[in-house]
């Protein structure tokens, strides 16, 4: 029988070994192909939703900055916020005359997103209080009022049915509100380290308090003292605004309808006759108003407010009337930069207003304002304010946000706002 050997051909298969590597291989690339762009939109969905933090990181800080210097609230020139384990820093720089800017940088698993924001100082000043006392405080009587809030950096005192529909507070850590009448509903606050003999409507926040209809919240710390509205560069803009229209020498009587501004008055200016602004009025001596006399705004200023200011005191008595343009938001601000009384000056008071005197703003920061018998206000600031025999502020919620057309003014605008990283 003849022997017969089976080959075995060792190569066989290897075409079916490659074709199904080679099917391995692209089977992988194709998976790879898909996979890689999805994980790709994963991470840039991850890194974009990161981002957008950071954004809004960074405009929360731009936001914090601007309302705290609109409204005058503390703040350091830089500020560091932490939220949800994630941080921006705000820098806080004065940039030119009147001028700041605040950037904010947000950051996010180093994610960055950066926004800026420059302030200028435009044409706006913020009342943003009926009555704002300085160190002076704030003293009323004889059923004296305010239709509005009050802000005093020192004691707000009352009696004889004395009373403030609105939020009152008294700044410092000795700040003391006594024998007031407060508020109109329970949005209306009391707040003071010491608070006596008051009925409050709202919340009492204060440290210590005996006579009142409730007990101290203790939960707030003491209020902290804010500036006044109009700064020394404002007053000495508005002055060499008027300057500009020339010089009156000497003392001025208005005797028969006049129409004045911008004009500087080197000495008195006495109102005896209706008086029409048409630009800045700045008076080196007293100013005078009395017997029914009206004191106008040109129909030109429209809706933007007029400035008569001096370095003296201020008289206003029997039914002197302050009217606008005719056009809504239009007022008059009267403003004295004297620190009356002090030694050597002639008259008692810096503002001494009576009988019926019409709407206005008043301002005399430096010194004492004194209003009695029925006089009606707008919005009034001074050092030291006394209030008596019916005088009543009605603050006007328009007044946060007023427009004078002379000189640089107070409340913080937007110049400009953008992303710059």
């Amino acid at each position: 029988m003849k022997n017969t050997k089976r080959k075995i051909k060792k190569n066989s298969g290897q075409a079916m070994m490659i074709s199904v590597v080679f099917f391995l291989f692209i089977s992988l690339a194709i998976i790879a192909g898909l996979v890689s762009p999805s994980v790709r939109e994963f991470k840039i969905a991850g890194d974009l939703i990161k981002s957008r933090q950071s954004f809004f990181l960074s405009e929360s800080g731009v936001e914090d900055a601007y309302f705290r210097l609109k409204n005058a609230k503390p703040i350091g020139s830089s500020v560091e916020i932490t939220l949800d384990g994630n941080s921006v820093t705000t820098n806080i720089t004065d940039s030119g005359y009147n001028e700041k800017t605040i950037t904010s940088l947000g950051d996010t698993s180093l994610r960055q997103r950066k926004n800026e924001i420059i302030l200028s100082t435009g044409t706006g000043i913020s009342f943003n209080y009926g009555i704002q006392a300085g160190l002076g405080g704030f003293v009323m009587s004889n059923n004296a009022g305010v239709n509005g809030n009050v802000y005093s950096n020192a004691d707000i005192t009352g009696s004889n049915n004395a009373f403030i529909n609105g939020t009152a507070i008294a700044a410092g850590s000795t700040g003391t509100i006594s024998d007031v009448l407060i508020g109109q509903n329970e949005t209306d606050n009391a707040h003071a380290h010491t608070v006596n003999n008051s009925t409050i409507s709202g919340n009492l926040y204060c440290k210590t308090g005996s006579g009142n209809n409730k007990s101290c919240d203790i939960s707030l710390p003491d209020p902290e003292p804010i500036p006044m509205p109009i700064t020394q560069a404002m007053i000495d803009q508005w002055k060499a605004d008027a300057a500009l229209g020339g010089t009156v020498p000497g003392n001025l009587t208005i005797s028969t309808p006049t129409s004045l501004g911008p004009k500087k008055i080197t000495g008195d200016l006495i109102i005896d006759a209706d008086l029409t602004l048409t630009g800045t009025v700045y008076v080196i001596g007293t100013i005078t108003a009395s017997n029914n006399r009206h004191i106008s705004l040109s129909p030109s200023y429209g809706a933007t407010g007029g400035i008569l200011l001096t370095d003296s005191p201020i008289n206003l008595s029997n039914n002197v009337i302050f009217e606008g343009s005719g056009s809504a938001n239009s007022y008059i601000m009267l403003l004295t930069s004297s620190a009356c009384p002090t030694t050597g000056c002639a008259s008692t008071n810096a503002l001494e207003i009576a009988n019926n005197v019409g709407a206005v703003i008043l301002n005399a920061q430096n010194g004492t304002a004194h209003m009695s018998n029925n006089v009606t206000l707008n919005e009034i600031v001074a050092n030291k304010i006394m209030m008596d025999n019916n005088a009543v502020v009605n603050y006007l919620s328009g007044l946060a946000n007023t427009a004078f057309t002379s000189g640089p003014s107070g409340g913080w605008n937007v110049k400009s706002w953008k992303e710059i990283k």
